[in-house]
């Protein structure tokens, strides 16, 4: 009996450490990036992009009601360091490129000159 025993429980450690780690390698690892493009899956926005140059966080939505949703996604996503790093821009999309444009810079004029 003892012989069983010991071998249930090494085959029960053995299988919740097997667990743990397929887990763990199926979590993808964390990025900017990653978070960024998961807003294609998670709301409805137009465009994103991360500033090379300047340290922003770029996205339109096409309904404003979408701005403030999108915000909180970011905050609740994105890691501390991110936050502290980037500066959030998220504004309505238009076909009109002057509206765009005052969108954009109505929301953030320090950003958009």
């Amino acid at each position: 009996m003892r012989v069983k025993t010991k071998f249930g429980v090494f085959f029960s450690v053995f299988a919740v450490i097997g667990i743990a780690l397929v887990g763990f390698m199926q979590k993808e690892p964390y990025s900017t990036e990653a978070v960024m493009d998961s807003l294609w899956d998670n709301h409805n926005v137009q465009s994103t992009s991360i500033g090379d140059t300047d340290s922003v966080l770029d996205v339109s939505v096409y309904e404003e009601k979408d701005i403030t949703e999108v915000e909180s996604y970011l905050k609740n996503n994105l890691s501390k360091e991110d936050l502290e790093h980037y500066k959030l821009i998220v504004y309505r999309y238009s076909e009109n490129q002057w509206e765009f444009r005052e969108n954009a810079q109505g929301k953030h004029k320090s950003v958009y000159k």
